[in-house]
């Protein structure tokens, strides 16, 4: 399908594979001119169809975009989301690796930017390290420790972990959406991950550490910007920062954004990526991604 608006962007959707075999499902954004990639990692229960906006805006800017389904969300669940064998682990261990590899070996030579969504700056330290990455931004992004949360949401994440998410998987097998859990149904094995570093101060690093992983974070040095909103109750000043130390050696930096200074309502953990956000905010994505604010400052 074509989108006319200009400059003028191809869409197309697209299955990948993950190194483990698993199927994916993708939707890519092409502009005429591609001068960079980019993949959208999404947060928890959400499906790349959320996403349209932020990617068609940043493919109006030269980035081939690639969002996609990870396993056992949207498009990627394998039969009855009971029954899929995903976990939140494999999206950042499998999923996000394999659409940083379609995107950038439909595009050899271009410049590999990552966009995370909550979950989806956990793991960018996972990524192939032949990857041509250079930047990554996050957007809500942090550690989910609910003890960490603001306001109510630290008494719906106890209740989420302690009470009825048990009682879903008890009664359905998974979590199911509802009026409690308002994110797209999710597989036994992504809500036990999230349970298990949900209620740990050190949220996911002992797994990482028994999987052998926490040397990637070690490593890791390709800059790393985090946007956080001031009435975020999830990714806070707080939860944010601890995630941004897990990246130890690469620069790293935060901004916070203000909702009385973008004048367009309630941001909380979801509303960067509203379409109200592509005049007042996305630009400056655009800019630091793109290395042009260091262009300017030279």
């Amino acid at each position: 399908m074509r989108d006319f608006a200009e400059p003028p962007i191809e869409v197309t959707d697209l299955d990948f594979a993950a190194a483990d075999g698993r199927a994916l499902a993708g939707r890519l954004y092409v502009p005429d001119t591609v001068r960079a990639v980019m993949t959208v990692n999404a947060a928890t229960g959400f499906r790349k169809e959320f996403y349209d906006a932020f990617a068609r805006s940043a493919a109006r800017c030269n980035w081939a975009v690639l969002t996609y389904d990870y396993r056992g969300q949207g498009a990627s669940l394998s039969g009855p989301v009971a029954q899929d064998p995903a976990t939140m682990l494999d999206w950042g261990r499998f999923d996000q690796p394999a659409a940083a590899r379609a995107v950038t070996e439909r595009f050899p030579g271009k410049p590999l930017d990552v966009i995370g969504h909550s979950v989806g700056g956990h793991f960018v330290a996972l990524l192939p390290e032949d990857l041509p990455l250079r930047r990554v931004a996050l957007l809500s992004s942090s550690s989910g420790y609910w003890a960490k949360h603001s306001g109510m949401m630290k008494t719906f994440a106890w209740s989420f972990w302690r009470i009825f998410g048990p009682a879903f998987l008890a009664t359905h097998g998974y979590i199911p959406k509802g009026l409690l859990w308002k994110g797209e149904a999710l597989p036994p094995g992504v809500w036990k991950d999230w349970r298990d570093w949900g209620v740990r101060p050190d949220y996911f690093r002992d797994r990482l550490a028994e999987e052998g992983l926490l040397s990637r974070y070690a490593s890791f040095d390709h800059p790393i910007r985090a946007w956080v909103p001031d009435d975020d109750p999830i990714a806070n000043p707080a939860t944010s920062r601890w995630l941004l130390e897990q990246y130890e050696t690469a620069p790293t930096e935060m901004k916070i954004v203000s909702r009385s200074d973008l004048g367009r309502g309630q941001i909380g953990h979801h509303g960067l990526f509203h379409p109200a956000m592509a005049d007042v905010f996305w630009p400056q994505i655009w800019r630091w991604l793109s290395c042009e604010e260091a262009r300017r400052a030279a």
